[in-house]
Protein backbone atom coordinates (compact mmCIF):
# COMPACT_ATOMS: atom_id res chain seq x y z
CA UNK A 1 0.00 0.00 0.00
CA UNK A 2 1.12 3.41 -1.05
CA UNK A 3 1.10 6.22 1.44
CA UNK A 4 -0.75 9.68 0.21
CA UNK A 5 1.56 12.56 0.72
CA UNK A 6 0.52 16.17 0.11
CA UNK A 7 3.09 18.47 -1.75
CA UNK A 8 4.50 19.39 1.48
CA UNK A 9 5.59 15.64 2.28
CA UNK A 10 3.43 15.70 5.10
CA UNK A 11 1.64 11.95 5.38
CA UNK A 12 -2.18 11.44 5.13
CA UNK A 13 -2.56 9.76 8.42
CA UNK A 14 -3.59 5.59 8.20
CA UNK A 15 -6.99 6.14 9.41
CA UNK A 16 -7.71 8.47 7.06
CA UNK A 17 -6.62 6.44 4.24
CA UNK A 18 -8.47 3.24 5.56
CA UNK A 19 -11.76 5.84 5.44
CA UNK A 20 -11.02 7.00 2.05
CA UNK A 21 -11.09 3.36 1.02
CA UNK A 22 -14.12 2.50 2.48
CA UNK A 23 -16.11 5.46 0.91
CA UNK A 24 -14.46 4.79 -2.86
CA UNK A 25 -15.31 0.94 -2.45
CA UNK A 26 -18.80 1.31 -1.28
CA UNK A 27 -19.34 4.05 -3.70
CA UNK A 28 -17.96 1.75 -6.52
CA UNK A 29 -20.22 -1.01 -5.44
CA UNK A 30 -23.20 1.04 -5.68
CA UNK A 31 -22.36 2.55 -8.85
CA UNK A 32 -21.27 -0.78 -10.54
CA UNK A 33 -24.06 -3.86 -11.21
CA UNK A 34 -23.10 -7.08 -10.50
CA UNK A 35 -24.56 -8.07 -13.53
CA UNK A 36 -22.11 -6.08 -15.68
CA UNK A 37 -19.22 -6.40 -13.23
CA UNK A 38 -17.40 -8.92 -15.70
CA UNK A 39 -17.99 -6.17 -18.61
CA UNK A 40 -16.69 -3.24 -16.55
CA UNK A 41 -15.19 -2.40 -13.58
CA UNK A 42 -13.84 1.04 -11.96
CA UNK A 43 -10.55 1.11 -9.59
CA UNK A 44 -8.32 3.46 -7.67
CA UNK A 45 -5.20 3.58 -6.90
CA UNK A 46 -3.28 6.44 -4.32
CA UNK A 47 -0.09 8.09 -5.51
CA UNK A 48 1.64 10.19 -3.01
CA UNK A 49 -1.21 13.35 -2.94
CA UNK A 50 -3.12 12.46 -5.71
CA UNK A 51 -5.79 9.94 -5.95
CA UNK A 52 -6.81 8.60 -9.25
CA UNK A 53 -10.09 6.90 -10.22
CA UNK A 54 -10.32 4.36 -13.48
CA UNK A 55 -12.56 2.78 -15.29
CA UNK A 56 -11.71 -0.68 -17.21
CA UNK A 57 -12.90 -3.15 -19.67
CA UNK A 58 -11.72 -6.39 -20.73
CA UNK A 59 -9.53 -5.68 -24.24
CA UNK A 60 -10.41 -9.68 -25.44
CA UNK A 61 -7.49 -10.38 -27.94
CA UNK A 62 -4.80 -9.20 -25.03
CA UNK A 63 -6.47 -11.20 -22.72
CA UNK A 64 -6.48 -8.07 -20.47
CA UNK A 65 -8.16 -4.67 -18.35
CA UNK A 66 -7.59 -1.79 -20.57
CA UNK A 67 -7.44 0.75 -18.26
CA UNK A 68 -8.85 4.61 -18.52
CA UNK A 69 -8.09 7.26 -15.92
CA UNK A 70 -11.69 9.08 -15.52
CA UNK A 71 -11.20 12.08 -12.63
CA UNK A 72 -7.99 12.52 -10.59
CA UNK A 73 -8.29 14.13 -7.22
CA UNK A 74 -5.29 15.84 -5.48
CA UNK A 75 -5.17 16.67 -1.48
CA UNK A 76 -2.97 19.76 -0.96
CA UNK A 77 -3.12 22.18 2.42
CA UNK A 78 -5.55 20.01 3.62
CA UNK A 79 -8.08 20.77 0.24
CA UNK A 80 -9.20 17.90 -2.73
CA UNK A 81 -8.94 19.75 -5.66
CA UNK A 82 -10.78 17.55 -8.90
CA UNK A 83 -9.21 17.06 -12.48
CA UNK A 84 -10.16 15.97 -15.47
CA UNK A 85 -8.73 14.69 -18.73
CA UNK A 86 -9.25 16.84 -21.94
CA UNK A 87 -9.44 15.76 -25.00
CA UNK A 88 -5.99 16.12 -26.08
CA UNK A 89 -5.38 13.64 -22.79
CA UNK A 90 -3.80 16.53 -20.33
CA UNK A 91 -5.25 16.74 -16.84
CA UNK A 92 -7.18 20.26 -15.77
CA UNK A 93 -8.43 21.97 -12.94
CA UNK A 94 -12.05 21.51 -12.87
CA UNK A 95 -12.79 25.23 -11.90
CA UNK A 96 -16.64 24.62 -10.89
CA UNK A 97 -15.76 21.99 -8.57
CA UNK A 98 -14.15 24.46 -5.82
CA UNK A 99 -11.86 22.60 -3.41
CA UNK A 100 -13.16 21.25 -0.32
CA UNK A 101 -11.73 19.32 2.46
CA UNK A 102 -14.40 16.61 2.39
CA UNK A 103 -13.40 14.25 -0.12
CA UNK A 104 -17.09 12.47 0.25
CA UNK A 105 -18.56 15.94 -1.16
CA UNK A 106 -15.81 16.37 -4.19
CA UNK A 107 -17.12 12.83 -4.96
CA UNK A 108 -20.67 13.23 -5.30
CA UNK A 109 -19.83 16.21 -7.14
CA UNK A 110 -17.88 14.02 -9.72
CA UNK A 111 -21.15 11.94 -9.55
CA UNK A 112 -23.12 14.93 -10.16
CA UNK A 113 -20.90 15.47 -13.09
CA UNK A 114 -22.89 18.61 -13.86
CA UNK A 115 -20.84 20.03 -16.68
CA UNK A 116 -20.22 16.12 -18.57
CA UNK A 117 -16.92 15.63 -17.75
CA UNK A 118 -16.45 12.39 -16.32
CA UNK A 119 -19.40 10.38 -17.36
CA UNK A 120 -20.76 9.40 -20.95
CA UNK A 121 -24.32 9.24 -20.73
Amino acid sequence: MQTMLCKREEKVDLFTLRRLEKILDGYIAAKVPRDVRSAVRLTYEFERNRLTLFEERPDYPKREWKRIALVQFYLEAGMWSVYAKSSGGEWFLVDTILPDPDFERQLEQVEIDQDGLFWIS
